[in-house]
């Protein structure tokens, strides 16, 4: 039994179809085949039901399948330690984002970069439900977010620091002068909002939750960028945490005052699982930034 027979087992469970796991496993559909007959001849099992159109797992399939991702996972940890020991000079760092967050990472990226130019860096923009997908398949390292509403026992959750929601606006808006707002004082405002599924929505959904405030939101976007460039150039107003226009001094962030508003910044990472120099290395470098230090939720009181 070898790793790679695992490694093609597993990619054929994954997607149920030889022809396309041997297409991203860049070999033949033949030699994955062949691959695959070994590997149950190895262990006197068929993992594969196999018919003319489609493949299905055996019951030993269901019962191997989780062992052999452990083993793949452990070889590539023991792999990773080795490279470690280079002095983090090389690798590939994986980092997870929320788009709320994305302004908080960029100065920690641009120092990490200096520091380490041979680690590659690949950036995830996701929803914290995807991202947390991501981090359980080990397909991040770790992940920027705010702290999820519903904990999970299998993650992780390292403070970084305390923000909260806010109306934001454009400096010319009339709002602009307020220090802080009311939920009530959202209701009948021109509003374009993020997307259910955000954070930032669904903290906004929370403290909404049992009032009888109505807000009228005349646009959903998944992407904080276009959303602040809608405010900026409009008279529309948004609701984002205020880390997500630090920075940016074309907009003025008012918190909004209401029992709960209190988001927790984090660094999420699966429990039990390996850390990379590199990963330990850029969280040192984010947690000394501007963006953290100050604690983002100071800056707009």
């Amino acid at each position: 039994m070898e790793l790679r027979q695992l490694k093609y087992f597993v990619k054929s469970a994954e997607y149920l179809n030889f022809s396309v796991a041997a297409k991203h496993l860049y070999i033949t559909q033949s030699t994955l085949s062949q691959q695959i007959k070994q590997l149950e001849y190895a262990l006197g099992f068929e993992l594969f039901l196999r018919n003319s159109r489609h493949i299905q797992l055996t019951e030993a399939g269901e019962e191997f399948l989780p062992f052999a991702r452990k083993t793949i996972l452990d070889a590539e940890d023991a792999v990773q330690r080795l490279h470690d020991l280079q002095h983090v000079k090389v690798g590939t760092l994986r980092v997870g984002v929320t788009y709320s967050l994305s302004t908080v990472l960029t100065e920690g990226l641009i120092s990490f970069m200096k520091e380490f130019p041979g680690i590659k860096l690949e950036i995830f923009y996701k929803t914290v439900d995807e991202l947390l997908i991501l981090l359980r398949e080990r397909k991040v390292d770790f992940v920027l977010s705010y702290k999820p509403l519903c904990e999970a026992a299998d993650i992780e959750s390292m403070p970084l620091f305390e923000n909260a929601l806010a109306l934001v606006v454009s400096k010319e808006h009339p709002l602009a002068k307020r220090s802080k707002v009311k939920l009530c004082d959202l209701a009948g405002l021109p509003l374009i909002l993020p997307s259910k599924g955000l954070q930032a929505r669904m903290m906004l959904d929370r403290l909404a939750e049992g009032s009888d405030i109505t807000l009228s939101s005349k646009l959903e976007l998944n992407e904080t960028n276009i959303l602040l460039q809608m405010v900026a150039t409009s008279n529309y107003a948004t609701v984002l945490s205020t880390s997500a226009v630090f920075g940016k001094t074309r907009f003025k962030a008012i918190p909004i005052d209401e029992n709960g508003n209190v988001m927790e910044a984090s660094l999420l990472s699966l429990k039990g699982a390996y850390q990379k120099a590199s990963a330990k290395e850029f969280i040192k470098i984010l947690l000394n930034t501007e963006a953290v230090k100050r604690r983002l939720i100071d800056m707009f009181e």
